[in-house]
């Protein structure tokens, strides 16, 4: 009797899976696209890698916009992008596949994950290569034209922008720090620099590469700040704004400051 109970639930599970089964067979070209955009959401949402991946993607594209990239410069970037996710999400496909095989360890398991992850590897080399050959020259010229108008530009301004920076800091960590461990507490020195060395260098080169190139490193120092000295993201907000206004005051100050020592002589 517990034989035959037992035999009727196996079918019915069988006949649950099948219909399971029946809902995510592609029907038609909609259901299959369906499935595909699925695919390529889950993906970016659970490989981390693949999410770098992403993010690299979009700096290496704003920046063939921002240097000019020529069409077919343009098709071989984005040849290159998608060889480099593709190989990723083939990586996690058989790495899904050998962890619903076996739970065990396997030779032959690990030789499939490896060769997989050897394709990425081979893959992400090729890219690299590629972007060499893409962006050398052109990131050639753009940085000496960068350098130049750094080198262009008052050095005393960058210095005193930097000591305003930490004065202030140091004051508002003196006014609003609580307890004994002040460094912790507070503005963050780190971050105020980070944004406003940001700025600066934005201002003076006037160049959307240095702009994007600033803001990535300044949000990555951001992130790195919250997540290791559990910072709180609003100290955190005001430090970056903090180190903003005192880069744009400061130069606006150097601006006018001509205009106002002609008056007074005047």
């Amino acid at each position: 009797m517990k034989n035959s109970v037992d035999q009727q639930k196996k079918e019915e599970k069988r006949e649950e899976n099948l219909e399971k089964l029946k809902d995510v067979k592609n029907k038609n070209f909609f259901t299959a696209m369906g499935h595909s955009i699925d695919g390529v959401i889950r993906a970016f949402k659970t490989e981390r890698n693949l999410r770098i991946d992403y993010l690299v993607a979009i700096c290496v594209l704003l920046g063939a916009i921002v240097l000019g990239f020529s069409k077919v410069e343009f098709v071989c970037l984005c040849l290159t992008i998608g060889f480099v996710i593709f190989s990723e999400m083939m990586n996690s496909v058989a790495e899904y596949i050998v962890d619903i095989v076996t739970d065990k360890y396997d030779d032959r398991a690990k030789a499939a994950k490896d060769i997989a992850a050897g394709g990425v590897l081979i893959s992400s080399t090729i890219s690299v290569v590629v972007a060499y050959f893409l962006y050398a020259d052109k990131l050639k010229n753009a940085t000496t034209a960068i350098i130049s108008s750094i080198f262009a530009s008052n050095s005393h301004i960058l210095f005193t922008i930097i000591f305003m920076i930490a004065i202030f800091i140091v004051i508002l960590k003196g006014f609003f720090g609580r307890g004994e461990n002040y460094a912790h507490t507070g503005p963050s020195l780190n971050i105020a620099l980070s944004f406003g060395l940001s700025t600066y260098a934005i201002i003076i080169t006037k160049s959307f590469l240095v702009a994007t190139i600033c803001g990535i490193l300044s949000f990555m120092i951001f992130g790195m700040k919250v997540s290791n000295t559990k910072a709180k993201t609003i100290n955190m907000i005001y430090s970056a704004l903090l180190g903003i206004i005192l880069v744009l005051i400061t130069y606006q100050i150097v601006l006018i400051g001509p205009d106002i020592i002609n008056k007074l002589n005047f």
